[in-house]
């Protein structure tokens, strides 16, 4: 019994736990959301070892001489470092909301950090606001939790004639051109009109119809009559004669200064130059009439905001903890994570900024993004996931369906090696598929008009390839493997003048730090490379040594070689490593945990950063001092390693770690230690 109460008493704590994280106060509608997990932070680093770093140090000094206070610890700041921290935003067609909310232990030393005789909070019960400058922000807290939002309104929302009339708020924008001008006696082009009391004015001439309105500063193309335009003057006078015939009324005035703006402009040339200070004019226009409409912006902007932030506080609704996708992505070990609804759902909202490429569907079928970052005493590892649709996901998974190369293995030195990178498709999956992504990719960027001639080409493409050929040719396994570096004097082209500017050229040597490189790929059909091989050596294209060619380019700063062996293709910039892979001499001294990443998955990456140390000469960096610095930091490195992981249900992941080099107690106090170092 005693036993039972102990895990109720638990499980009530940890609920009471979860229920006060502020993951409660973020909408379900979130597209964003960004955690960091103060209690995993704080666990790998105390807060007087951060007091104490280099990079606490800084913030506490950089914090007490901008508020001209004394803090000492990041506990003064009244932020609970126990609990998450949270940025998340909202997008729609009108605005972005980007949004932080941060726990508060102690209000009183929060609050220390904004006061001073220029901020105006206003209180409203136990909830404090601020305005932030230009009312762009607002900062709202109470003695729980901080909410930051700013607010960005579209500027394609307003394009909308409809919108804009509701709010009052014109898409403006510059035109300078004054033939365009000329047509219509405007400076600046809106999407709204300004209603006034005239009536409507019927005019049978080459102008815009203006009924119940009059356009303010807009500019349009000049329209010509079915008639000669011999004929414009005919034209003004009749504008002239209904002008003068219309009975008075309050609107005469302004009919009166529309025909005569008509009549002026039909007559004139469209390449009559414009006058002195005509363009100065016209832009200081814009100017000012386009800070008008975007000071309504904002102060829309800022209505919405204060409407956001105020539910935040003050009203009940479906949080993100609602949402599977997002809850499903959380793991309780990473320190921080990062979750994105749903890409194509991101490029759906973002669409009317794009125009006419706005309707794409490049992302179709791809899902929710999450990132997490681990840190723990022997790395740190940062890993990635993306759901995708069904159709997606079965697709992937032919294409996938293929490991590296086996053989590819004996042409690692571990050792030696400051890095490596391969990948593993099978091609012929790759092609079968890819009509689909082109037909889905590129139909939906060039529209509906044109999905006949789309799905055409695609099933071309794949009439026309064998793909079971091509297959056989380049399987689609590959590996890329650099040995070193080495220094060469390579020849360029300068140029040099004499005292009465004449140019010569001359001929200049340098040296050239290259890389040493090797990159494989398997071949079971070799008869298309044969063919281009005997191509290449009878136009001296090509040289030959036994069974290694090297390609004949002068330009090339670096001698290229290749060889074909036991079904790979050989590519490498040096000839003593070609001859001892030709006759099996090669020294490979591969460890079982390169094997493992280079045999186990798609795609891998490794950097050995000890092995780059001192092998770069001190002419790079320009001084000794700088190249000391850089190979100091190299030498305390450990491995960074790059992965992709084999596909689960729908979700493909892929991670990225770095090796924590002994001598450091986990991965992120050595991260403050490196940063410590680059900064000295």
């Amino acid at each position: 019994m005693k036993k039972l109460l102990i895990v109720i008493t638990i499980l009530l704590l940890a609920k009471l736990n979860y229920a006060q994280d502020l993951v409660k106060k973020i909408p379900a509608n979130a597209f964003t959301v960004a955690t960091i997990k103060g209690d995993n932070v704080f666990k790998l680093m105390f807060v007087n070892d951060f007091n104490e770093s280099f990079v606490g140090k800084k913030l506490l000094s950089e914090t007490s001489k901008s508020l001209d206070k004394n803090f000492t610890s990041i506990e003064d700041f009244g932020i609970n470092l126990e609990k998450n921290m949270y940025y998340f935003n909202q997008l729609s067609d009108s605005i972005t909301y980007h949004c932080f909310l941060i726990p508060i232990k102690d209000a009183s030393k929060f609050e220390s950090l904004i006061n001073n005789k220029e901020s105006k909070v206003q209180a409203n019960g136990d909830i404090r606001t601020l305005i932030l400058p230009d009312s762009t922000s607002i900062l709202k807290w109470n003695n729980s939790m901080m909410y930051f939002v700013t607010g960005s309104i579209k500027s394609s929302f307003f394009a909308d004639s409809v919108k804009s009339a509701k709010y009052g708020i014109k898409d403006i924008r510059y035109q300078n051109k004054y033939e365009d001008l000329t047509d219509s006696a405007m400076v600046a082009v809106d999407s709204t009109y300004i209603t006034t009391t005239a009536p409507v004015i019927e005019e049978t001439i080459s102008a815009p119809v203006v009924k119940n309105t009059i356009q303010k500063k807009t500019t349009t193309k000049k329209t010509t009559s079915t008639k000669s335009v011999g004929k414009k003057k005919s034209s003004k006078n009749k504008a002239k004669a209904k002008v003068k015939n219309r009975k008075s009324n309050p609107s005469h005035e302004v009919e009166e200064i529309v025909a005569t703006t008509v009549a002026i402009t039909d007559s004139m040339d469209v390449d009559t130059p414009p006058p002195p200070g005509y363009e100065d004019d016209q832009y200081a226009a814009y100017q000012k009439e386009k800070a008008e409409q975007d000071a309504k912006a904002k102060q829309l902007a800022f209505v919405w905001m204060t409407e956001q932030s105020n539910k935040i506080f003050n009203s009940s609704y479906e949080s993100i903890e609602k949402n599977k996708s997002y809850t499903s992505s959380l793991n309780d070990k990473a320190i921080a994570e990062l979750w994105i609804s749903s890409l194509q759902d991101v490029y759906n909202t973002m669409a009317p900024e794009f125009g006419a490429y706005g309707n794409a569907g490049v992302l179709k079928g791809y899902g929710s993004l999450s990132a997490k970052l681990y840190m723990d005493k022997k790395s740190f590892r940062i890993s990635t996931g993306v759901q995708l649709a069904k159709e997606q996901a079965d697709s992937y998974k032919k294409i996938m369906n293929r490991k590296l190369n086996k053989k590819f293995k004996n042409y690692v030195n571990s050792e030696k090696a400051i890095g490596f990178m391969s990948y593993s498709m099978d091609t012929k999956a790759y092609l079968e598929e890819f009509p689909k992504y082109f037909e889905q990719t590129y139909g939906s960027f060039l529209g509906g008009n044109v999905k006949d001639e789309i799905e055409l080409g695609a099933d071309l493409f794949s009439l026309l390839l064998d793909e079971e050929a091509v297959s056989n040719v380049i399987k689609g396994d590959a590996l890329f493997v650099i040995n070193g570096l080495k220094s060469k004097e390579v020849t360029y082209t300068s140029y040099e003048y004499d005292d009465d500017y004449n140019r010569k050229e001359v001929t200049k040597t340098k040296q050239e730090t290259l890389p040493d490189f090797l990159f494989m790929f398997s071949s079971e059909d070799n008869r298309l490379f044969n063919k281009l091989i005997k191509y290449g050596v009878k136009k001296n294209y090509l040289s030959t040594n036994d069974n290694i060619y090297k390609i004949e380019e002068k330009k090339s700063p670096v001698d290229i070689y290749f060889m074909i062996k036991d079904g790979i293709v050989f590519f490498g910039n040096s000839l003593t490593e070609l001859q001892s892979i030709s006759n099996n001499t090669f020294n490979s001294k591969i460890n079982k945990a390169h094997k493992t990443l280079l045999t186990k998955n798609n795609y891998s990456f490794l950097f050995n950063a000890k092995n780059l140390a001192g092998k770069v000469p001190v002419e790079e960096f320009g001084g000794q001092e700088t190249a000391k610095k850089f190979n100091e930091t190299l030498g305390k490195m450990g491995n960074i390693y790059m992965k992709s992981n084999p596909i689960k249900g729908n979700l493909v992941s892929a991670e990225i770690s770095a090796e924590i080099p002994n001598g450091h107690e986990n991965a992120l106090k050595y991260l403050f230690s490196l940063i410590e170092n680059a900064a000295k």
